[in-house]
């Protein structure tokens, strides 16, 4: 069976399966590959839920959009005058990302 991806389901769904292979007797092996689940991932989360590592949900503000748009107003256009911007993005860390163009 190929291994399908489920890094975005919740602790609560790896705790499920954690529960299942451990009453069904299998090997995490044997359980993973019938479940379609990365052995790695299953040992993972099997781990980080053991060690009582707080496991929280997205917050909003990791959940908000990834684009946002930008307008430059009306009044602020010129015709016929070629015109520059300057876009800085902080993403934090001491990481700040300025792009520029010039007039």
């Amino acid at each position: 069976m190929s291994k399908r991806r489920h890094s975005r389901y919740p602790a609560s769904q790896w705790q499920a399966w954690i529960d299942e292979q451990s009453r069904s007797g299998q090997s995490q092996q044997v359980f993973c590959e019938q479940k379609g689940l990365s052995k790695s991932s299953f040992q993972h989360w099997k781990r980080r839920l053991a060690s009582g590592t707080p496991v929280t949900p997205p917050t909003s503000a990791t959940r908000s959009a990834l684009f946002a748009p930008v307008s430059v107003p009306e009044e602020d256009a010129i015709e016929d005058e070629p015109r520059g911007w300057e876009i800085e993005l902080d993403l934090g860390d001491g990481v700040c990302l300025r792009f520029r163009r010039g007039a």
